[in-house]
Parts: structure tokens; sequence; C-alpha cells
């Protein structure tokens, strides 16, 4: 493998300021803009009022590197693949947003999943209106410590800011091992607590790290960023807005009622302090990595 990357994101590591000031990345964002805007074209055609996450992710303070980051080496996957069939790419996490579509149009065979039935609800009314051929996407409901695929099944999967999120991260990633193909792809971001005293803080990265390394290994060097470049909440040129109205009452239920029940501590309401981390990971096989088969576009 060669190191020295030809592209800024041909690396793991963390979110720079200095990524968002490259030609490559201005070329994915708009791109992805481009996208997102088609998507949001048809959102009266299928948004359930009661979806409570951002209308328009792309343009926020970390999203505006990690969909970048994941359409890159999602769409050189998508370049190297060898195989007859599309490949299937698993959206851990989903909700409800553009990105799937914009990699079914690349040619993958996309299956979004989460724990929230009003995705569904949402994802199964845009599929017919939101165009994204070549490929295709569709929906399957997270019901229990299991994701809804076979052993295996998956050429890829996506994981954009949800680990940090799951009480169980630990049984989230054995999952999307056990679905993995030998040959496959993870494209892993997390959000990370600056702080240190809250998710993702510093004891629950190490645990989250060190469980990556039981499966994976990395596809790409992990680059060092300066503190000064790194990404955050406080400096990014799109806001990480406060929740308010139902994302405000869900955020509170969440942190007031939901994590004393599992023993953690809860998250005030005030200003984040975070940065992102991005990993592209190779599945381990039988202890020895996959990281150079073919097709992988890394």
């Amino acid at each position: 493998m060669n190191h020295l990357a030809s592209h800024p994101f041909d690396r793991s590591g963390h979110a720079a300021l200095s990524d968002l000031k490259t030609g490559e990345w201005r070329e994915l964002f708009g791109q992805l803009e481009r996208e997102q805007a088609r998507f949001l074209q048809q959102e009266t055609a299928f948004r359930s009022p009661d979806y409570p996450w951002p209308r328009d992710p792309l343009h926020e303070w970390s999203r505006c590197w990690e969909y970048p980051y994941a359409f890159h080496h999602l769409r050189a996957f998508r370049q190297g693949w060898c195989g007859n069939a599309q490949p299937l790419a698993v959206d851990v996490g989903s909700g409800v947003t553009f990105f799937p579509f914009a990699l079914a149009s690349l040619g993958f065979n996309v299956v979004c999943t989460d724990t929230d039935p009003i995705c569904r609800t949402d994802l199964e009314r845009a599929v017919p209106r939101v165009a994204h051929a070549p490929g295709q996407v569709s929906f399957r409901l997270i019901e229990g410590d299991r994701l809804p695929c076979g052993d295996g099944e998956a050429q890829v999967v996506f994981c954009l800011s949800v680990l940090e999120h799951v009480p169980d991260f630990a049984q989230t990633v054995r999952e999307i091992a056990r679905v993995l193909a030998a040959d496959a792809r993870l494209v892993l971001t997390v959000d990370l607590d600056l702080r240190g005293d809250h998710e993702l803080g510093v004891a629950p990265y190490q645990r989250l790290r060190a469980e990556l390394r039981r499966h994976f290994d990395l596809v790409h060097p992990e680059v060092s960023v300066h503190p000064a470049d790194l990404l955050r909440t406080c400096n990014s040129p799109y806001r990480c807005e406060t929740p308010a109205g139902l994302a405000k009452a869900l955020f509170l239920l969440k942190q007031n009622v939901l994590k004393p029940l599992l023993g953690r501590k809860p998250r005030p309401l005030r200003e984040f302090d975070l940065a992102t981390l991005g990993l592209v990971l190779a599945p381990r096989i039988g202890g020895k990595t996959a990281a150079g088969v073919s097709g992988s576009g890394g």
C-alpha cells in the first residue's frame, strides 16, 4: 500500500479544517449539495412531521466533512468493484437522508437500517420519488441487538456519527464484522467529546478502538492532525445547533430518563465541544486482514 496519499481523504484520522480548503473537498461537497438538493425537492411527499432529525445534515458542523469523506471512499470502492452484481452497502443508523440515494446513483444496492420505525415509513415513501438509478435503496428495521443482515452479506458498511450514541457499541461493532464479506470495507466516523466527560470521552473511546482492532485493520494509515487544525463544533463553517422543539424534548428525555436507567451520566443542554474521527477498515479473516484484496478502492 502506498502511504503517500494522492487525495487528502486517502487516510484515516481526525477531520481537519484544512481539508475544507482543498479543491478535492470542494468537488465532493458540490456534488453532494446537488444530490441533497434533489432529495429535498421531494421532501414534502415523504417526510413525516414526527421525524425529529435534521433535514439538512450536509450543512452541519461535522457532516460537511463526514459525507464527502465517506463518499470519496465508497465511490472508489465502487469504481474498483470487480463483481457482476451491484455491491450491497449497509447504512447502520441511517436516519432519512439523501446519502443512500447518492450512493445508489453510483451503482450500490443500499440497505438502510435504523431502530426508528419512522425511518421505514419515510424511506419507503421516498424510494419511488427520489431518482437513484442504477442502484436500489431499501430499508430494514433493527430489532434487538442484531443487524437485519445475513452473515457476510454486505460488501460495504458505512456508519456515520452513530456509534457514539449506542450504549453497547461493542456489540454493534461485532455485528458489523459479522455481516461484512471477506473482501469488504467499513467506513466509520465518530464524534469525540473533547471535554472527555460524556459520549466518547477518553475511556469509551479507548474501548471502541480496542474493539475495532479485534475485528478490523486500517486500510489507510492514520495521519495525525495538529490540534489547531482540528475541525470542531466551535470552528466549523457550519453550526452545531442546540436542540429545539421536539428535538429538544427527545434530547432531554434521553439525557434525564434513559441514561440514568442505563447507569450513564446525563449530558447537559449546553454548547458541545466535539471533534470527528474517520476510519476506513477491512475485516480480519482468521486473524489476517483483507486490506489488500482487489476491489477495495483503497
